[in-house]
């Protein structure tokens, strides 16, 4: 039995520390049988991965779904599986389309108008405004939350002073 069958056949329960770093050398494995050379603008889909977040980027709706089948094929014989109910997919466009499910093996993917991946929202229009509108919102938060310390320079001495006040 080679080592992959040999973690093959323990499980290890979520949670253990263990877990996160033999799921991200099963994930390195994988992507890297699907032979994801290149970058989107020379294939039709590309796949970015940070942890248990996976991202499928193509070009076409079809090349979206042959994707997906295929990652979904390689995670099994590593008995990893795809939750089709956190998958979702985001179609961007000039047209204002209507939202409309695909279907995926029998198995009903929901369009969305966006998402989070990583800390950016990506939208429908592929436009960054919300983005801005909440990065902006975030600032006068943490500048209001803080609003006493940056008034009082008594909390503030010398060099640190200098840096919160000139970024």
């Amino acid at each position: 039995m080679n080592s992959l069958e040999n973690l093959r056949s323990k499980q290890v329960k979520q949670g253990d520390p263990l877990s996160a770093t033999l799921f991200s050398i099963a994930m390195d494995s994988i992507l890297k049988k699907m032979e994801f050379r290149g970058n989107i603008s020379t294939r039709l889909s590309q796949c970015t991965a940070y942890a248990d977040d996976i991202l499928i980027t193509a070009g076409t709706t079809q090349a979206m779904i042959d994707t997906f089948i295929k990652l979904k094929n390689e995670s099994l014989k590593y008995g990893l599986t795809v939750n089709a109910h956190k998958t979702k997919y985001l179609k961007c466009s000039r047209r204002q389309d209507q939202l409309k499910p695909t279907n995926i093996e029998n198995k009903e993917i929901e369009q969305v108008k966006s998402f989070k991946y990583l800390g950016s929202t990506a939208n429908i229009d592929s436009s960054i405004e919300e983005e801005i509108k909440e990065i902006i919102a975030l600032g006068n938060k943490a500048f209001f939350a803080n609003k006493k310390i940056f008034q009082t320079s008594s909390y503030l001495k010398g060099k640190t002073e200098i840096i919160l006040l000139s970024n």
